[in-house]
């Protein structure tokens, strides 16, 4: 009996040290506090530093202040340094009209389309022309099993160009998806990606008719077609060309195709009504086309530092915010034009920050490594995390988790969004249980799908990675100049912020945990 009750009471003290071990350490909790969030967002949100675009110098200014911070309380460099080169393209578009072209060959007879007028080339346009191949009609491009619809299911488009509508079948004013929000399907992004998994050899985009207005021909601003929009371009990884082209048309081009508007307004309203596609091979239709691309080479940075695990250093999670914003644009009424970015993404910034020096200075330190990373050119397309997922300096398959903060400085009614909460439920399980210790827990949702792929954690996700996803809603003054300082609710940031962290630190004395993959993950 006596050899029971020890063996009892050497399970208790265990299990007590077991939670003690893993619950946010007392002198690192006290860290945070809402001045120290104060000073780094009044540093990365002022009009000094113009809006933080990548690139820019002031983005570099930016990353110089990350790095200092992390030498400062005492994070390790990886590799080291602080500040993790990478190499971004700037493309612009070539408009020599043997090198950018569209013609269209029906029962014989060629055409050719203006571009700019008729046809304008998407920033994801590929390299490789095409020749003489066949088309066929898509409908929305769509392949969405979860609501039982497919554009696809019809009709082999291997080695074919499809024409495909953009957005996504609608009842009116909204989704026949989900109700009032558009899905990730509407995505032109998407719709390329899935022409290519069905084999297709380019795409060509259309406006989905629902008036009788035109179709408009945007496709992507290329600085060579619009020398006076005032706009720089966009930016790519090096290797992300895909394999196809792809071309925003109008009605020239519409009207050669299929005849007339008039029947694109048919094929609209018919996959409204019936969510069924018409999808279907045009007879002696063939296309030509060509989209070259001049591509310059840029060096930007994302920053991180590490905290060394103290049982299995070689193991680590990731606590993520991006620090870049959009620049300086057209001025608003009151004639401010930079685009400070203090909720956008200041606020996830500033939290990275803080939580590095709470649990850099706390006298406990975690079974595996932390490492704290900001990245750039998220504003770009989530390019700098998908940069140091695609070449890490870490292995990844050591990687347990990852915590991103985007925009958690604008809470509203106590209400903060997790993200992931359908792939990882674990994180979610552990985020609660945190968050019911809260003096004032939050009201969490579940309600920010939609936004998944459009932040960090997604470049993660997409390597199976567990992941949450802190938010705390798009408002009024998203990507615009009045996304400034003084509306930031710097009480309810700091919480968020030790949540997140909190749920970080027991995640560093996990193995991985489960990941569910709910779409779009390779």
């Amino acid at each position: 009996m006596k050899t029971g009750l020890w063996v009892l009471a050497v399970l208790v003290v265990g299990a007590v040290t077991l939670v003690a071990q893993t619950q946010l350490p007392a002198d690192a909790a006290a860290v945070f506090q809402g001045e120290k969030f104060r000073k780094h967002i009044a540093f990365l949100a002022s009009d000094e530093m113009r809006g933080r675009t990548t690139p820019s110098p002031e983005l570099e200014r930016a990353a110089e202040y990350i790095a200092g911070e992390y030498q400062r309380i005492g994070l390790e460099p990886i590799g080291g340094v602080y500040k993790l080169p990478y190499t971004l393209v700037r493309p612009d578009l070539d408009t020599v009209s043997s090198a950018t072209f569209l013609s269209i060959t029906r029962d014989g007879v060629t055409s050719s389309f203006r571009l700019g007028k008729d046809f304008i080339p998407f920033d994801a346009a590929g390299a490789a022309p095409l020749r003489e191949l066949p088309v066929a009609c898509a409908g929305f491009g769509i392949t969405a099993p979860e609501y039982g619809y497919d554009d696809y299911a019809a009709v082999d488009v291997k080695g074919h160009v499809v024409v495909v509508l953009r957005g996504e079948p609608e009842s009116p004013d909204t989704s026949r998806f989900r109700g009032p929000a558009i899905t990730q399907y509407s995505s032109v992004s998407e719709k390329i990606r899935n022409a290519r998994r069905h084999g297709a050899a380019g795409i060509l985009l259309v406006d989905a008719l629902r008036s009788p207005r035109k179709p408009l021909v945007t496709g992507y601003p290329w600085p060579s077609l619009f020398p006076k929009a005032g706009r720089s371009g966009g930016l790519f990884l090096p290797d992300s060309t895909p394999s196809i082209i792809a071309l925003h048309i109008g009605e020239n081009v519409v009207n050669a195709l299929i005849g007339s508007l008039d029947s694109l307004r048919s094929i609209v309203k018919s996959i409204d009504e019936t969510l069924q596609s018409p999808t279907k091979v045009l007879k002696n239709v063939a296309i030509s086309a060509s989209a070259t691309i001049i591509r310059k080479p840029i060096v930007v940075h994302n920053v991180a530092g590490m905290l060394k695990g103290s049982k299995y250093p070689d193991e680590y999670v990731v606590m993520g915010a991006h620090y870049d914003h959009v620049g300086v644009g057209s001025p608003n009424a009151e004639g401010d034009s930079i685009y400070n970015g203090a909720d956008d993404n200041a606020s996830g910034t500033s939290s990275l920050l803080v939580a590095a020096e709470a649990l850099a200075k706390s006298s406990v330190r975690p079974e595996r490594s932390i490492v704290f990373l900001a990245f750039s050119a998220e504003e770009k397309g989530l390019l700098g995390s998908k940069s140091y997922v695609a070449n890490s300096p870490l292995p990844l398959e050591k990687c347990v988790a990852m915590i991103n903060t985007d925009m958690i400085g604008r809470c509203e009614a106590g209400k903060v969004s997790i993200g992931g909460h359908k792939r990882c439920p674990d994180l979610v399980r552990i985020n609660e249980e945190e968050n019911s210790k809260l003096a004032k827990p939050f009201s969490l949702a579940y309600d920010i799908e939609q936004y998944f792929f459009r932040s960090d954690q997604a470049s993660f996700a997409m390597k199976r990675i567990p992941v949450l996803f802190y938010f705390t809603g798009e408002h009024a003054d998203y990507h615009k100049p009045s996304d400034e300082i003084k509306l930031i609710n710097f009480a309810d940031l700091a919480n968020i912020s030790r949540l997140a962290t909190s749920v970080l630190w027991r995640a560093a004395h996990l193995p991985r945990t489960t990941y569910i993959p709910a779409g779009f993950e390779d």
